[in-house]
């Protein structure tokens, strides 16, 4: 075993194999994948998720920033795997296991979500690699995913820069060797080729995948840099979700206006008021531990228990008129665009100014007397933000009740 090998070989007892990252039960199931968050604490000697320098292989390579982000992915928007070198460096997250065949690893989803941000000087036409740490025929190598020779989940060759792009192995998918490897026949160091031809040159007793790295390799030009940021990494049943602590509330207030006094608390017939306009705000707050959400907008849903007509309801946000559209259930939809540079940061707050004018018929009459419905009307609010393409859905949900 060379020094390598039993550097990665101790890195992986340390690290422990409780996170199953590689766990043969998840093979060939129908379920979908198991998320499991990496948090901050996740990173760093003896944990889960090694950095550069806690492997003591490193020694002598200069590490770059390794750390978990604020920057939100375009799937959960909660955070993401900072990685950034500059001339020389390297950076890395990897977790190690036990073995486990190539082959049991290539015929499950191999995957993840990989960002490049534009910087004067920085490389072009590079990103991070998956890697899968392994050992065949006895020698270690490392196989990594070559994005740049890749196409994207929404058919983009190569790298682009300055979006969320999604890399999934496929059976074409080249990956390339970092030592030679006496298979039959030999592969030399720095091959590329898809998965089935190691997985098939690399059967013997003792051979197999030993863990997963999200790595951003040193660079050929010493001047050069990178700053990049990856998530939602994908292998045998498992995704790996880098997440932030905290994350975004939302809030509406809504104060209704220019309508009759309730009558609750009487005895004479409620009357059949018509009309009413309610105004206030949407707001969602991002905590400071929270993530950061790029290019945000809200969508907004009305709805009062029975089918609501687009022209029922007049809606200004921030001063403007909203397009509203007829949604599932007798819902109304509309969404209030992204602002430009409207950002929500940790620490911050984004608000949107609401009017929302109910023109035919009351919010609610407190009995059954009004066509409103003794519900009142209901409005639900979304955080949206820029992912993989503006105004995602982010999970972020907040709803009240007109009455």
């Amino acid at each position: 075993m060379n020094r390598l090998t039993a550097s990665v070989s101790a890195a992986a007892v340390a690290a422990g194999a409780s996170l199953a990252l590689l766990a043969p039960s998840a093979v060939g199931a129908a379920a979908a994948n198991v998320v499991q968050q990496v948090r901050a604490v996740d990173l760093g000697p003896w944990k889960p998720w090694l950095r550069l320098q806690d492997d003591q292989g490193n020694v002598n390579r200069p590490p770059g920033v390794q750390e978990v982000s604020p920057f939100a992915d375009p799937v959960r928007f909660n955070g993401s795997l900072h990685l950034s070198i500059a001339g020389g460096q390297q950076a890395q997250a990897a977790h190690y296991t036990a073995q486990i065949p190539l082959s049991t690893v290539a015929a499950a989803e191999l995957s993840y979500d990989s960002y490049v941000k534009t910087v004067e000087g920085g490389a072009t036409g590079t990103a991070v690699n998956l890697q899968l740490p392994m050992i065949c025929r006895g020698a270690f190598t490392t196989l990594s995913f070559q994005p740049q020779l890749a196409t994207d989940s929404r058919g983009r060759a190569g790298v682009v820069p300055d979006t969320w792009q999604h890399f999934e192995s496929t059976g074409a998918s080249l990956w390339r060797t970092s030592r030679a490897l006496p298979t039959d026949p030999a592969l030399p160091a720095g091959s590329d080729a898809p998965l089935s031809t190691y997985a098939a040159g690399c059967d013997a007793t003792g051979d197999g995948v030993i863990g997963l790295v999200a790595n951003a390799g040193r660079l050929g030009d010493v001047k050069a840099s990178l700053d990049t940021y990856v998530d939602n990494l994908t292998a045998n049943g498992t995704t790996y979700d880098f997440a932030a602590e905290g994350l975004a509330q939302g809030r509406i207030v809504l104060n209704r206006g220019n309508q009759d006094r309730p009558c609750h608390h009487t005895s004479q017939p409620c009357p059949r008021t018509r009309g009413g306009t309610a105004s206030g705000f949407v707001s969602f707050t991002d905590p400071a531990d929270g993530p950061g959400y790029r290019g945000v907008g809200t969508r907004l849903v009305f709805s009062n228990g029975r089918a609501l007509a687009p022209e029922a309801l007049t809606v200004t946000a921030n001063g403007r008129p909203l397009t509203l559209t007829a949604g599932p259930g007798g819902t109304l939809t509309g969404v209030v665009p992204r602002t430009p540079r409207a950002d929500l940061n940790p620490g911050g707050t984004y608000r949107t100014a609401l009017v929302v004018t109910h023109r035919d018929h009351p919010w609610s009459d407190g009995r059954d007397g009004g066509t409103g419905g003794r519900d009142g009307l209901k409005v639900r609010a979304e955080l949206l933000a820029t992912g993989d393409e503006p105004l995602r859905p982010t999970g972020v949900i907040t709803s009240t009740t007109v009455r």
